[in-house]
């Protein structure tokens, strides 16, 4: 059963081929038959062109070698443009979700960090512009990611392990945020944009703006944005278990879930012919709140509470208020600087040199009743420097080799600070050779990695760690290609993992460390299959990939079912683990004529985790399929894109040890976009709607998800101003 989508895949594709003439030849009579317009020709074409040229982008964040999408040999997803503006929302796993092999950790609606192949945390590196963000989100789950994706211009999504080019941080995968916060070029006239946008779900209204400017060798970016939400509506009980404990919940909406947001950014760089060097600093405020059952779902007794005869409690019902955990709001504060540099043929036998360097000032407060509980802060340097070499073997040979550190302090502060003071250092060195070889693309490389982790009052964990890959392209034809990965990636225990003891009230759980821990070694087997086919003026796409993960000494945060100092015990443990799924999607078209096209997309992707000890590993987003349908058309003379998306998520009955399951849910999700020239610029008039179902969605991937579900049907409308 678990081949099946990789044998419909190679059967769609031989249909697909053998029709393709035939269609081609139908699609020629059709047109000179019913005579149709030079103008929907062309605009077919333009469609066409335009799509081909997504395929043709490089991606930056696959190899210094200048990867595009049609040669790149890992799995990979770039969100830009419409599709991004569409999808991005407040946190990172929200904006990315609908992505292949993707989901969403929530932690309530203030957070929601990335989940690739259900790994998540410190397997998947978050990056801001090939440097990580360097933010606490990797410390605990109700940490969010200090990026936004609403001032991104693009996101890359690799999955699988990227351990090779950005260290043992990346055994899962990497998302990268890129901007243009650093100029890459000169604009030739004053160009920007300015977009707000409001949702019903949470009350909740963005504004973000654009400006960017220069003369001569000079260029300057300029960006802002401001976010306010109330909080979030939902169906039903917050708590599954409200109608029992209803003191313990909110009905018809997630109590203390509302956020602010601002962000800010200044960049400028000088650009030459052939080299280019520029810096940046921005600046990032948050506050959200913790849900109010994240402090009393775990390990409560309630069944000695005394109600009278109409269910209310009795005198001592101000005792029992005045015992009841104060609400938590976290309050963060970032300040980055960053420095890109670009140098063409700085020295002879280098073709290119890109240097990369950033600096973090983090920090963030968890109130509790409005005194500062807990304080966390964290001050970065890292950076990256990366070489590509000069053609050799005829031209038929190239590769690239580069150094990258990271130098983090890190401290808690407070009556609950559960992560002690600590140094993390950090150095990597790494080599990436290819080979054309007729129809075949080879692809080797290797890192070597020091990590490092000074913790007050603890002996220094020293951990040195190494990665292999090799991955083979075959170009079946000019439309079908198949690739193979094998890889070996090591990853050093974090500072969490070493070393956490004590309350976190954020979580209302007790973080337990094991400086025992030795590194994960995971030895990764990847299948991928691609077909990019003409049908007459539209195109079929197919894009699968079987993974095979076999991750020795893996750490995971178990649930132990136990309780100390009132709080659930979960405690860092390791042991081996198989990690393995697939991912399918096949495009086509339905429609084409007359400046009208209706276009489909039938998805699906899943996981499997299981720990050697025949136990299921915890918090994995189960079986996901659907479908979708992008309508491009005209109304009163001006582009209107829509899309309608549907998708079915199987229950998940394998949790893991004292997790609870989730049921299935069926989710319908609509978006519609009408674009307006005007004079010097352009409107883009959208809507969106979410969870048209108003299902009850339990997102399995949550450490909430029984007291926080994901938000009920909600419409998001906007406009957008460019010029």
């Amino acid at each position: 059963m678990k081949q099946q989508p990789l044998f419909l895949a190679v059967a769609i594709a031989g249909i697909v081929s053998s029709a393709s003439v035939s269609a081609n030849s139908l699609n020629v009579k059709d047109q000179a038959s019913k005579g149709a317009p030079a103008q929907d020709e062309a605009r077919h074409v333009a469609q066409h062109q335009e799509h081909r040229q997504s395929i043709e982008e490089v991606i930056v964040s696959a190899s210094p070698l200048d990867k595009t999408h049609a040669n790149n040999a890992r799995p990979a997803a770039v969100l830009s443009g419409d599709q991004l503006r569409n999808q991005a929302a407040a946190t990172l796993g929200e904006t990315l979700k609908s992505q292949l092999g993707v989901s969403s950790a929530s932690f309530g609606p203030g957070v929601g960090t990335p989940v690739i192949r259900g790994q998540q945390g410190n397997r998947v590196k978050v990056m801001q512009d090939n440097l990580g963000t360097s933010d606490a989100a990797n410390a605990s789950s109700d940490h969010a990611n200090a990026v936004e994706a609403m001032l991104a211009e693009r996101i890359e999504v690799l999955r699988g392990p990227q351990t090779l080019r950005y260290g043992n941080g990346a055994i899962g995968g990497v998302i990268n945020v890129i901007d243009n916060r650093i100029p890459s070029r000169v604009p030739q006239e004053l160009n920007g944009s300015v977009e707000t946008r409001h949702s019903n779900v949470n009350d909740e209204t963005a504004t973000v703006f654009k400006l960017e400017g220069g003369s001569g060798q000079l260029a300057w970016h300029l960006d802002g944005l401001y976010r306010d939400s109330n909080n979030v509506d939902i169906p039903g009980f917050a708590d599954q278990h409200g109608l029992e404990h209803p003191e313990e919940t909110s009905n018809g909406f997630i109590a203390n879930t509302d956020s602010q947001s601002e962000s800010w950014t200044a960049g400028m760089a000088w650009i030459g012919d052939a080299n280019s060097l520029g810096l940046s600093v921005n600046k990032l405020k948050t506050q959200y709140g913790i849900p109010a059952g994240a402090h009393t779902h775990e390990g409560e007794d309630h069944e000695d509470e005394d109600h009278d005869e109409h269910g209310h409690e009795d005198e001592d019902h101000d005792d029992h208020e005045e015992e009841m955990p104060e609400l938590v709001r976290i309050v963060m504060e970032q300040t980055r600087y960053d420095l890109k540099g670009l140098f063409e043929q700085p020295i002879d036998g280098i073709k290119r040199l890109s240097l990369r360097l950033g600096f973090v000032d983090y920090e963030h407060q968890e109130i509790e009743g409005g005194a500062v509980g807990t304080q966390f802060l964290s001050e970065s340097s890292q950076g990256r420097v990366e070489l590509v070499h000069n053609d050799w073997l005829d031209g038929d040979a190239q590769g690239a080799f580069g150094l990258q550190f990271m130098d983090k302090d890190f401290s808690a502060i407070g009556d609950e600070a559960f992560i002690p003071a600590s140094t993390t250092r950090n150095m990597g060195a790494f080599i990436i050779e290819e080979w054309q070889l007729g129809s075949w693309v080879l692809e080797a490389g290797a890192r070597l990695e020091s990590n490092e982790v000074e913790a007050q009052g603890k002996q220094t964990n020293k951990t040195n760690t190494h990665g292999l890959s090799f991955a083979a392209q075959y170009q079946l034809d000019d439309q079908q290609q198949f690739n193979w990965i094998l890889s070996h990636s090591q990853r050093a225990p974090s500072v969490e993992e070493l070393f956490s003891d004590g309350v976190h009230v954020a979580t209302q759980s007790y973080e337990l460390g094991n400086d025992n821990l030795n590194e994960e070694t995971s030895h990764n087997l990847e299948f991928n299959y691609k077909l990019h086919m003409p049908l007459g003026n539209d195109f079929v796409e197919i894009d699968a990939n079987a993974f095979y993960n076999d991750i020795d000494d893996f750490i995971y945060r178990a649930n132990t079912g136990q309780i100390r100092e009132g709080s659930t015990l979960f405690q860092y443990q390791q042991q081996g683990a198989e990690f393995k799924g697939y991912e399918l999607k096949v495009s086509f078209p339905i429609y084409h004529q007359n400046g009208v096209s209706w276009d489909a997309q039938l998805f699906t992707d899943t996981v499997r985790a299981q720990l050697d000890s025949g136990e299921n590993v915890p918090r994995i987003t189960p079986k996901r399929m659907g479908a979708q349908i992008d309508y491009h058309g005209e109304l009163g003379g001006h582009p209107l894109d829509a899309q309608l998306r549907y998708s079915r998520v199987s229950k998940q009955d394998k949790p893991g040890l004292n997790e609870e399951p989730t049921d299935a849910y069926n989710r319908l999700d609509a978006q519609l976009n009408y674009r307006i020239d005007a004079e010097g610029g352009e409107w883009l008039f959208f809507a969106r709607g979410d969870n048209l179902l108003d299902a009850d969605i339990r997102n399995a991937a949550s450490f909430l998800r029984e007291v926080a579900p994901e938000a009920g049907r909600g419409i998001t409308v906007g406009g957008r101003y460019s010029f």
